[in-house]
Formats: C-alpha cells, sequence, structure tokens
C-alpha cells in the first residue's frame, strides 16, 4: 500500500512538472512578457464570458477560458485576472443585453461570446467608450467575411475562417461525385436573414465551379413546431433531388432533423447528406445513441493536429475538467474545435495584454501570431488568417472514419497535404465510404419515381419533316393527340432502356424551336424532343445528349449532264496509272517469250510477228504455237492475269455506263458567293444562321414553305441550291434523287444542369452499341423509290492496287526467265570463244541457243598479225 502510494506522489509530480515545461514552451512561442516586480506590480483585471451553458458548444467554450486562464496564471503574469461570466442564449436580443451590461457596467477590459459583427456595432454606436475593450467572438468556426468593416476599430476581432473556403470544400465534393443539383437547409436564427443569403450565395458560386447548382433551400428553426418540420422534410422527400447539405445548424437542430429523416425513410438508399463543420466538429462530443440517425452521413470537419503532444495533454485536462463541471454528460468530454479556439482566445488577449500597457493593447490583439493548441493562429481582416484543412469524414456505425483531406492549396489529398503530393484522391479510392441505407453504391443524386409530376417533355408541331415529328391531331373531341416520328422512337427506345422508370408527358408545342429552347430554359418545360440541330446560340439555353444522328448540312443542287464525256467513257473504267502499268508488263511479257521462241519458232520470228502476238495474245487468239516449256511458264500466269483485269474492265464499264455523268452548277459556299447564286431553305431553319455567318446576302436567301416546292423551284432556276440537315436531306433525296455535300448535330434537349442529360446520352451511347437504336434507313428511307443515291462524278475508275499481286507475280516470272535465258546463252558463248574448232558451234541452226544471224561479226575476228582466229565458214 505504501508503495503503492509513493507510486502516485512521483507520478503526480512528474505531470505537474511535465505540464510546468510544456507551459514554458508554450509561453517561449509568444512574445516576450512584462515581469511583474517593483516596478511593474500585479494589478486585477476583469475579462467578461457571455456563453450558453444550455448548450455543448457554450459549454465547451467556459471550460476552455478557464484551463486558459488557471494555465496562463503560472507564468508569472502581471494581471489578476477574474472572469465574469454571463450566461445568455443563443439569441441576438439577449446576447446584445448581456455584452453591453458588462462593458458599460462592470468595467470589463476584455470579453468573449457568441456576439455577431453587427451585435458589436450596435453597442459601439451606444457606448463609444467600448470601442476600447478587446472584444473576442467565438460564434462559429467559419464565417462569412466582411465586405466592408462597419466597426471602425481594430479590437473586435472573430476567432473563425473564412466560411468560403468550406463551402469549397462542400463543392469539391459534389463535383466529384457529379451531383449536378443540391438541396440547401440551414438554420434560421435571429437576425440572421443577410447572413443565410450570404452563405447561399457562396454556396451557389462554389457549386457553379463544379458543374451544380442549387436547386431549392429551406430554412429550419428550432422554433418551429415538430410537425412543421416533419411537413418540411415531407416536402422536400417528394421532390426528385436526393442529394441535401446542411450548411449551417445547431447540433440541437441537426440532431432533430436527422431523427425526422430517419423516420420519413429519408436516410435510405439514393439519399446523400451532407453536412457542414458546424455540426461535423461536434461529432465527437454525441452520444452514440445519437449516430443511428446520422448512418453515412458525409461531414467537413476542421483538422487541428489531432496528433500532436500539445493537443493530447489539453485533451486529457479538458476531459478532466469538463465532466468535472458537467457531471451529467459523462462519456462525451472530447474537445471541439470551439474549445481550442476558444483556448487560444483567451491567450492572444492575455499575452498582448501583458506585453503592452495602457489602453492600446486592445487595437493590437489583432496582430498576434502564435502557435495554439487549435494550430497557427493570425488574423487578417478581423478573423483567422491561417487556411483551414478539412477532414472529410463518413458516419459508420458509432463513429465515423476518415476518408480524405482537403485544402484550398490541395484540393483532396490520402494525407495531410503536408505529407503528400496534391490530388491524388479519385472516386475509386472513396470505395469505402458507406452512404445512407448502408449503400455502397455512389447514388445519383436524383429520382424522378418520387417526383411530384411527371416529366413534362415540349414536342414541336412545326417539323418541316413529319417523318421525324408529327402530332396528329386528327381524332374525336377530348382525344390525347397522337404523337409519332422518328425522334420520337429514338427517344421511347432510350427511355425504355435507362435503369430506371422515367414518367414523361409529351406536350405538343406550336412555334419555333428556338422558343421551345427558351421554354425549357425557364423551366416551363422539362425537356424537349424532337430534330433540334446543336447550334451555338442554343447552347445558351439548353444542354444536348448524346448525337443520334450525322453530323451536316447539305446543299442539295440540280444535276447538269455531261454528254461529251460518252465519247472516252471507256478509258475512265481504269485510272491512268493502272493503264500505264498494265501495258508496260503487257510489253515485258510479249518481249520474253519472243526472246525466247524467235530462233527455234518461225512463227515468231522478226519484229511483226511480236507485235502480232502481243495483241492477239489479248484476246486469246494467237495462232502461234508456243514450243518452250520456259516461255509457256511466262506466258500462263500473263494469261490469268489478263483473264481477271478483262472481268474488271468488263464490270466496271458496265457500271459506269449505268450511271448518268453530271456536273454540279455549285461545289459549296463559296461557289454560291461567287456566283451570286440564290439559296433555298425551309421557313424558320437553322441553316439561316448557317448562311448568314457565312455572308450570304439576305436578298440571295429564299426561305420556301415546303421542301416539296425544292425539286420545282430548282429545275425552273428560281434556285441554284437548296440547304437541309443531313437527316432531312436523305429524307428528301430518297423522295428525288439530288446531290449532297456536309455540316450539324440532332439530339434531345434538355434544361442545363439537368441530371437527365448524363443519364439520356449514355442511354443512347448503349443502344447505338448493342445496335439496338431504331433504324434511320429501315424506318424512314426504306419506303421511297431513291434510297439508293448515286454520286455525283460516277467514281475515278479502277486503279491498280487490286491487280498489284498478279503484276508482281507475272513480271517476277517473267524476270527470272530472262535472267536464265541471258545467262545460259552467254555460258554457251564464252564456251565457242574458248574452243571455236569443237564440232558443236553454238551458233549453229541447230543450237536453239544460236545467235548466227542476229550476231554476225561480234564473235569472229578479222585477219590480222596478231590474230589467230578465223571466223567460221
Amino acid at each position: 500500500m505504501f508503495r503503492a502510494l509513493c507510486f502516485f506522489c512521483l507520478a503526480v509530480g512528474f505531470v505537474l512538472l511535465d505540464g510546468s515545461s510544456t507551459e514554458a514552451k508554450t509561453n517561449e512561442t509568444h512574445e516576450t512578457h512584462l515581469r511583474c516586480d517593483s516596478n511593474n506590480p500585479k494589478r486585477g483585471v476583469r475579462m467578461g464570458v457571455i456563453a450558453d451553458n444550455s448548450s455543448r458548444v457554450g459549454r465547451e467554450q467556459i471550460v476552455a477560458i478557464q484551463m486558459a486562464s488557471k494555465h496562463y496564471r503560472f507564468l508569472n503574469s502581471c494581471h489578476s485576472v477574474e472572469l465574469l461570466l454571463v450566461t445568455s442564449p443563443d439569441n441576438s436580443a439577449h446576447a446584445t443585453a448581456a455584452a453591453f451590461d458588462p462593458t458599460t457596467n462592470k468595467e470589463v477590459e476584455a470579453m468573449f461570446g457568441t456576439l455577431t459583427r453587427e451585435e458589436v456595432s450596435s453597442i459601439f454606436e451606444l457606448h463609444k467608450a467600448s470601442m476600447n475593450i478587446a472584444i473576442m467572438s467565438l460564434r462559429s468556426a467559419s464565417l462569412v467575411p466582411p465586405q466592408t468593416n462597419p466597426i471602425q476599430t481594430s479590437s473586435f476581432i472573430q476567432m473563425g475562417n473564412d466560411i468560403t473556403h468550406q463551402l469549397q470544400c462542400i463543392a469539391a465534393i459534389v463535383g466529384k461525385f457529379q451531383w449536378q443539383r443540391v438541396t440547401a437547409l440551414y438554420e434560421q436564427r435571429n437576425n440572421d436573414f443577410t447572413t443565410n443569403l450570404a452563405i447561399l450565395k457562396l454556396l451557389s458560386d462554389s457549386l457553379r465551379d463544379a458543374n451544380s447548382e442549387i436547386e431549392n433551400h429551406i430554412a429550419f428553426s428550432l422554433s418551429d413546431p415538430k410537425l412543421l418540420i416533419e411537413e418540411k422534410l415531407m416536402n422536400l422527400s417528394s421532390n426528385s433531388n436526393r442529394v441535401f447539405i446542411l450548411v449551417q445548424s445547431s447540433m440541437e437542430l441537426a440532431t432533430l432533423l436527422f431523427k425526422k429523416a430517419t423516420k420519413l425513410n429519408m436516410m435510405t438508399n439514393g439519399y446523400v447528406w451532407i453536412v457542414a463543420d458546424e455540426m461535423a466538429n461536434l461529432l465527437d462530443s454525441l452520444d452514440s445513441s445519437v449516430f443511428h440517425n446520422l448512418q453515412g452521413v458525409i461531414g467537413c470537419k476542421i483538422n487541428y493536429g489531432e496528433r500532436r503532444r500539445s493537443f493530447k495533454k489539453f485533451k486529457t485536462q479538458f476531459r478532466r475538467d469538463y465532466l468535472s463541471e458537467f457531471p451529467e454528460e459523462e462519456g462525451q468530454g472530447e474537445p471541439s474545435i470551439f474549445a481550442l479556439r476558444a483556448y487560444d482566445a483567451y491567450w492572444a488577449i492575455a499575452s498582448t495584454m501583458d506585453k503592452l500597457q495602457g489602453n492600446e493593447w486592445a487595437q493590437k490583439v489583432v496582430e498576434s501570431k502564435f502557435e495554439g493548441v487549435s494550430g497557427v493562429v493570425s488574423f487578417k481582416n478581423g478573423i483567422l488568417s491561417q487556411l483551414p484543412i478539412f477532414q472529410i469524414i463518413n458516419v459508420v456505425g458509432k463513429s465515423y472514419r476518415e476518408i480524405a483531406y482537403w485544402s484550398p492549396e490541395f484540393g483532396f489529398c490520402d494525407k495531410l497535404p503536408q505529407q503528400t503530393r496534391a490530388g491524388n484522391v479519385t472516386i475509386d479510392s472513396w470505395g469505402l465510404v458507406v452512404w445512407p441505407g448502408n449503400g455502397r453504391r455512389v447514388p445519383r443524386g436524383w429520382d424522378f419515381r418520387y417526383g411530384k409530376k411527371v416529366l413534362k417533355l415540349g414536342v414541336p408541331t412545326t417539323a418541316t419533316f413529319l417523318d421525324m415529328v408529327h402530332v396528329n391531331y386528327n381524332h374525336t373531341d377530348g382525344a390525347p393527340p397522337h404523337i409519332a416520328g422518328y425522334s420520337i422512337s429514338v427517344f421511347k427506345a432510350v427511355a425504355h432502356n435507362l435503369p430506371y422508370f422515367l414518367p414523361y408527358e409529351l406536350v405538343p408545342y406550336n412555334g419555333t424551336y428556338d422558343s421551345l429552347m427558351q421554354k425549357v430554359e425557364k423551366k416551363e418545360f422539362d425537356g424537349a424532343i424532337g430534330d433540334f440541330g446543336i447550334v451555338a446560340h442554343r447552347l445558351q439555353y439548353v444542354e444536348f445528349s448524346e448525337p443520334y444522328l450525322e453530323n451536316a448540312v447539305v446543299m442539295i443542287v440540280k444535276e447538269k449532264p455531261l454528254e461529251w464525256t460518252q465519247l472516252w467513257l471507256f478509258m475512265k473504267a481504269f485510272n491512268a496509272q493502272m493503264w500505264l502499268i498494265m501495258l508496260s508488263m503487257h510489253i515485258f511479257v510479249s518481249s520474253v517469250i519472243w526472246l525466247i521462241e524467235r530462233e527455234h519458232n518461225d512463227a515468231l520470228r522478226g519484229f511483226g510477228n511480236m507485235l502480232w502476238f502481243s495483241v492477239s495474245v489479248l484476246f486469246y487468239a494467237h495462232g502461234e504455237p508456243i514450243k518452250s516449256g520456259l516461255a509457256r511458264l511466262v506466258l500462263g500466269p500473263w494469261l490469268f492475269a489478263i483473264l481477271i483485269i478483262t472481268s474488271s474492265f468488263t464490270a466496271s464499264l458496265s457500271s459506269m455506263m449505268t450511271i448518268t455523268m453530271s456536273k454540279p452548277p455549285v461545289y459549296d459556299i463559296e461557289s454560291l458567293k461567287l456566283k451570286n447564286a440564290t439559296v433555298g431553305c425551309t421557313q424558320n431553319s437553322i441553316v439561316m444562321r448557317f448562311l448568314s455567318q457565312a455572308s450570304i446576302p439576305p436578298e440571295n436567301v429564299k426561305q420556301l414553305p415546303s421542301v416539296d416546292l425544292f425539286p420545282i423551284a430548282l429545275e425552273t432556276g428560281e434556285i441554284q441550291a437548296a440547304l437541309l440537315t443531313a437527316p432531312h436531306a436523305r429524307i428528301f433525296l430518297a423522295k428525288y434523287c439530288k446531290g449532297l455535300t456536309k455540316l450539324t448535330l440532332f439530339n434531345l434537349a434538355f434544361p442545363k444542369g439537368s441530371p437527365l442529360t448524363l443519364d439520356i446520352s449514355l442511354s443512347i451511347a448503349e443502344l447505338i452499341e448493342r445496335r439496338e437504336m431504331p433504324d434511320f434507313e429501315a424506318t424512314l428511307l426504306s419506303t421511297f423509290n431513291c434510297s439508293n443515291h448515286k454520286s455525283l462524278d460516277g467514281g475515278s475508275g479502277l486503279g491498280p492496287g487490286p491487280f498489284a499481286g498478279l503484276f508482281l507475280f507475272s513480271g517476277v516470272i517473267a524476270s527470272i526467265a530472262v535472267l536464265f535465258t541471258a545467262t545460259h546463252l552467254a555460258l554457251m558463248k564464252l564456251r565457242w570463244i574458248q574452243n571455236p574448232f569443237s564440232t558443236k558451234n553454238p551458233f549453229s541452226a541447230k543450237n536453239p541457243f544460236s545467235t548466227k544471224t542476229h550476231f554476225p561479226n561480234w564473235f569472229a575476228f578479222k585477219h590480222s598479225s596478231s590474230s589467230i582466229l578465223q571466223p567460221m565458214k
């Protein structure tokens, strides 16, 4: 027992010594303090503390300030501090009244509390002398930065970060998961209307950078009856949006909201809940039973270095003091950022008070800079200047897990920004996130099944081609119009392919396409279905889905036959390169055969016989027999090549003779401008903008009420060209067989930011990949006679490419034969030169390789004194 008692005393002694050394180290981080002596005696100082001891935040702040006052006494401060505690509920009027009394009557020199800038301005206006009092606001960890400074003094400081950083963090999470619309929830406090609007404005700006927007926002209050809170939540659940952001709320209201949301099944699969730091910072202090209603919640919590040694010691001391002061909160003694900053706020004021004398010290608190338990403490424009780092947390079970970190400088990181490179956290690394309803799959963020109404989709009744969109009112009275067409078939196929049921209603709209786009932008329609082309000005109003037809603007012209080309039409069956190669190859092969056969085949002797053989072999009409096996080896592959080439020539020529050779009067927009030609298009067509951008004079553009008038207008010369969008032109040409060239896109249109755009585009892509998209050719063009439109130029003829193998094979065989013949002949001549008196004369007529006739004097030498050889007689 005695040993145990001694060990306990030693342990307490070491703790006290260690605490004293820690405080001394902390003191060393501050600027040098004035020491108390005979010249600087201690004097009493009163500091007011205004807090709501009925709330968790208020209790933490009271305990933390008392701890700071106690720890600071060990620094031999020249001031004996008396804390004047004033309890005030979280109410603007009460807080102002509670602060006004100590500042005017109790002669305090510093004040801590949950005062706002507006409330402090009111106190300073009523009591000018209060401007010499240092006031430290502990109202919120994040706050709206002042646009202007209504307080003409630096003695008012707010221990909070710029709320813009927190809202950017929330927007970054929304952007990571590509949620395009969110619902913002906030607590409506007294006289906070302007602040709430400012927060919503900052959130909207941050979401816009993440390609998202606030679809709806709604205020709650603790003073609201519980039935009213339930009614508001039920209205939210009836909307399609499923992403809720609790921007600003006390822990008391937030706990009530999530309890009601759980009751209304709003914490199930498909929902997303994100809470700001005002609640996320207090999760450590919550009772484990409260976590039952928070499963799957994502939060942004300010990181304050929980692994630092100074924080661990503060945490131990705070837990002991807090549970001693409020024993009813057993098991909930963990400090939050509110306690840490209250502790550092006291140190900032006390250290400045010790450093400076007189009344000027209150104005110098804003210049403080030191390492506190919450991190680096420094101020700019009356708020904390140090950029915060946020922990992204996910509530699971009876606690939460850390998912990632986010900072304004580095974005998302899987570790603290000082320990890792920026931006190395991806969606895949967030795979452990547990969403409401114990879901593992990232929610889409919306669900149209629970919307208040079905989607209202506008369908134009003024379509140029009824084959694309057709609204038929020819029904009995009271019956809805029948809406059909290729675009409607595409949309129905796409909607059926979606992984969820999409309720929609097709509503006819009698107006221009552009005005329908504007109606979609104004939310009078939830979308539009039709043959819409993507043009720049429409992108100002709506977003388009993935295109489902080709990109083109088509120019239709009247064909002008070219009769004179019939004279040499047969020459166009092959191109010039083919004719040249074929002629060269034929002469080469014929020459090789003649070279081999000329001595022992009397029918092929002479140059004229060779020419006749070259011509007759093309038609297999050569009567000259081929005696040499080597010559037959050369001729065989070439005869096969001639057979293939002749067949191809016949097919190509037959095809060309069935095509009407024609030449368009104009080829492109530039030629239209040069000829000052008149261009036709349909009324209210997007082609009008294209012509305007192409600098076609308005007087040269003729709008026709119907495309059926185009053929007559082209025939009579009223217009020289007609411009249509590509799918419309394909339908037109299927009827009238004219020529075309290309430009635009066809799509479904939705409001900007609509979550349907991505899903519809993905569904279109899936149908195209699976080849299940309604076939344009089979659906529309197969009913017309001119479904196979012919080209204008009839092709450019066959080239040598398809016959390269035949040419190569024949050429190689012929070359080998030439090489063999020449080599053999050279050897025979060399042998005769060496033995000219041989009885076997290689130049005799009997020798098949004799050259007697053609080489009369090359190998016989004339008589000379130096010659021993004589020519053969």
